[in-house]
């Protein structure tokens, strides 16, 4: 190759980008140039307008101060409520005394559960703790249970009979038919 016909060669190659530039930013990319501001036609923000929506939404508004008493009148509420409950947990321990064993014998409840197919065993604590055999804080700890002890594969369909005054390990023990851990 000549040295003209390297300049043609360069210079065509020079024409072509230039063409391929040509069309890439003012013809296909027209998007990413300046983007065209659209304008959007917003009514001014006016009392009127956020009472509206305010209304449309069911909601209402209050000023910093009438919310700041709310706040302390919730938590007072809540404080007094508490303290209500506390005093009628003592005054019933006081009056229960040394009948506390046979309340607490009369408490016992027993239920029939039944445990289907497609049941997870948080459906099942959720059922124990309906029929108030499991409190509600031992929901977890029964869940727990199963997954640490690897027993979720060994509960078994059908229907138990359990009592509020089992254990953990117990009620287990006895959803499982009787697996050992």
């Amino acid at each position: 190759m000549t040295k003209n016909e390297i300049r043609g060669f360069a210079a065509g190659i020079l024409l072509a980008c230039a063409v391929f530039a040509f069309f890439y930013y003012l013809i296909f990319n027209q998007g990413e140039q300046k983007p065209v501001k659209n304008v959007v036609k917003q009514t001014p923000l006016t009392e009127a307008t956020v009472t509206q929506y305010l209304a449309s939404h069911h909601r209402k508004a209050i000023d910093l101060d009438a919310y700041n008493q709310w706040m302390k009148d919730t938590a007072k509420a809540t404080d007094q409520a508490s303290k209500e409950k506390s005093k009628a947990d003592d005054n019933k321990t006081k009056n229960s005394g040394d009948s506390k064993s046979s309340t607490k014998s009369s408490e016992k409840k027993t239920y029939k559960l039944h445990i289907k197919s497609g049941m997870t065993p948080s459906d099942i604590s959720s059922d124990l703790v309906s029929a108030k055999i499991l409190k509600s804080n031992k929901k977890f700890d029964f869940d727990q249970y199963l997954h640490k002890h690897k027993l979720e594969k060994y509960v078994q369909l059908g229907t138990f009979k359990v009592s509020s005054d089992m254990s953990i390990p117990e009620l287990a023990q006895v959803i499982t038919k009787n697996h050992s851990n």
